[in-house]
């Protein structure tokens, strides 16, 4: 947890995107020694645990320091007014079925790719820049819109979630697998690898799914929310 909220914490005093690498460097080696351990739960929960108190800490400072939250989340100011638009028209390329897809199966295959490279440290810092885009938009939702629970429940769109959690089982694997090539020990068994590739496909699944059933439900209950007809 401490490795989510330190580095945010001081980059709000001292200022910085910085802290999405920094938070990416202190979760690494603890993500390895759990692969190493291959204690899959704890890892598995340890990532999220982290993601999630980030989370807090990053909606908390879009909520209530606008100004401060820009310079820290990226992108975060640019990705809400698009928000904005889709949520008052429905209307963004992003979420055209056409354009999703293919570009959910390229970020599927990048992830793979960087996390076994990598050894789980690059997918990690992007994991950090994307829920960032989330969290300034989730925070200025919450405090431009009515500031119902239902505006953080939904504003972390539920298809971003099932997606958040695929990927900690895929980075997870893939670091296991890319340090037990690196040191010629076997680090987990084949039926563990399988199940660990099976609930990421799972939830890979899960985020498309959603997705298509639940983004105009998401949308209708955010507008409403921000006091759109």
């Amino acid at each position: 947890m401490l490795a989510g909220v330190g580095p945010l914490l001081v980059a709000a005093l001292v200022g910085g995107w910085w802290h999405q690498i920094a938070s990416a460097l202190l979760l690494a080696p603890a993500l390895l020694g759990m692969a190493k351990a291959d204690r899959t739960r704890a890892g598995i929960g340890m990532v999220l645990l982290a993601y999630v108190a980030h989370c807090a800490t990053a909606i908390s400072l879009a909520y209530h320091l606008p100004a401060v939250a820009t310079g820290l989340l990226p992108d975060g100011a640019e990705y809400w007014a698009k928000q904005q638009v889709w949520i008052r028209t429905g209307e963004d390329p992003e979420y055209v079925l056409a354009n999703w897809v293919p570009a959910h199966g390229q970020l599927y295959v990048v992830v793979v790719a960087l996390s076994y490279l990598s050894l789980g440290l690059l997918p990690l810092v992007r994991g950090f820049y994307e829920v960032d885009l989330m969290n300034f938009y989730v925070g200025r939702m919450l405090a431009e819109g009515d500031g119902s629970i239902v505006s953080l429940l939904v504003g972390w769109h539920p298809w971003s979630v099932m997606r958040g959690i695929c990927y900690a089982f895929v980075i997870f694997e893939l670091a296991s697998y890319s340090l037990e090539r690196m040191t010629g020990r076997v680090l987990s068994t084949a039926r563990r690898r399988k199940q660990r590739w099976a609930l990421g496909a799972f939830f890979f699944l899960a985020d498309c799914v959603v997705k298509i059933v639940t983004l105009d439900t998401v949308r209708g209950a955010l507008a409403v929310h921000l006091g759109e007809p």
